[in-house]
């Protein structure tokens, strides 16, 4: 009786892994995935420093072996076109911050204190007041004043009494337009 006892508990014990095996799976899955990255970079790190030490004494020997006028030419085109990629860069960075500022700043002072500014910092602006704008609420109704209307002088005397303030103030909106 005792053996069954022990043989059910056993069984019971058996059954709870089971069911809770698929959670620890995937976090043990994970795990073991997040470990490979892990070696994954350290190894990629570990060719990159072996190929410049490489290239390094390879270097080092062009130059013992007097092949100088080699080395000085295969490091010039490697300037020359990071030089290019630097200047590509250099642009694509510039026009990126004049966009940003200009959909960031105000007026001119802002925008000359925001040209000083890394790229990073203004698209972490940009993206803070993208996030703080509400969105404007549908409208339920009228609400507030009516617009006037597009000829005036159809109102009743008593109307336009009352919205002659809303009609000098569009006159004068279309006057400085």
């Amino acid at each position: 009786m005792s053996e069954e006892k022990v043989q059910e508990s056993v069984q019971e014990n058996l059954d709870i892994k089971v069911e809770s095996k698929p959670e620890s799976a995937d976090s043990g899955l994970l795990q073991e995935v997040m470990a490979k990255k892990a070696t994954i970079k350290e190894r990629d790190a570990r060719i990159a420093e072996l190929e410049a030490g490489e290239e390094k004494r390879r270097q080092k020997q062009l130059s013992e072996d007097g092949k100088k006028d080699e080395l000085i030419a295969e490091l010039n085109s490697k300037v020359e076109n990071l030089t290019g990629e630097n200047t590509r860069l250099s642009k694509y960075e510039d026009d990126e911050k004049s966009t940003l500022i200009a959909s960031i700043a105000s007026d001119e002072t802002e925008a000359e204190e925001l040209s000083k500014e890394k790229l990073s910092t203004l698209r972490l602006l940009k993206n803070k007041i993208a996030a703080k704008t509400p969105e404007a609420p549908t409208a339920r109704g009228s609400v507030g004043k009516q617009p006037p209307p597009s000829d005036w002088t159809t109102l009743s005397p008593k109307e336009g009494k009352e919205r002659w303030g809303d009609i000098l103030a569009a006159a004068q909106r279309k006057m400085k337009n």
